[in-house]
């Protein structure tokens, strides 16, 4: 009786469909995700902004009811101020404070421009109607997507 060898042929790596289906699906995930994180990254870049704007808030609102007007302008801590200007920090890496206070006490708006990055340009805008109580940063050119949560 002859013996019969059954050789077990094993697959060593992979078929060149398999690398072509994981291709194909790192291709589909990179499609996805790089809108995300470009959205992700200008979201972040805008948040400096509000922040700067919020840090005007309470100043400005302090100076509004001592004097019973807004300030005409911010300096930073390098100049000294007049008698009519805060000294502030209005500039960023990607966004400065384009407007000192506008408007009478005690309805007022600040206004921050992005000086740089995906929303070059574009502003979100500051209003308080009772000398700084509260805030409304729904004004501006920047697009709801965006901004903060609470700017929405």
């Amino acid at each position: 009786m002859k013996s019969i060898k059954i050789v077990n042929m094993t697959q060593k790596g992979f078929t060149l469909i398999e690398l072509m289906i994981v291709v194909a699906i790192i291709g589909i995930l990179a499609a996805v995700a790089l809108p995300a994180y470009n959205d992700y990254t200008t979201r972040a870049q805008v948040a400096e902004i509000t922040e700067l704007i919020g840090g005007l808030k309470a100043p400005v609102a302090e100076y509004g009811y001592q004097k019973n007007a807004w300030p005409t302008g911010f300096v930073t801590s390098i100049a000294t101020p007049t008698a009519t200007q805060l000294t502030a920090t209005v500039t960023g890496k990607y966004s400065t404070v384009t407007t000192p206070m506008t408007g009478t006490f005690p309805s007022g708006t600040i206004t921050g421009t992005m000086s740089s990055g995906q929303a070059n340009t574009q502003t979100i805008t500051f209003i308080t109607q009772d000398g700084g109580n509260t805030w409304n940063c729904t004004g501006g050119t920047i697009a709801l997507k965006y901004r903060p949560v609470a700017c929405k």
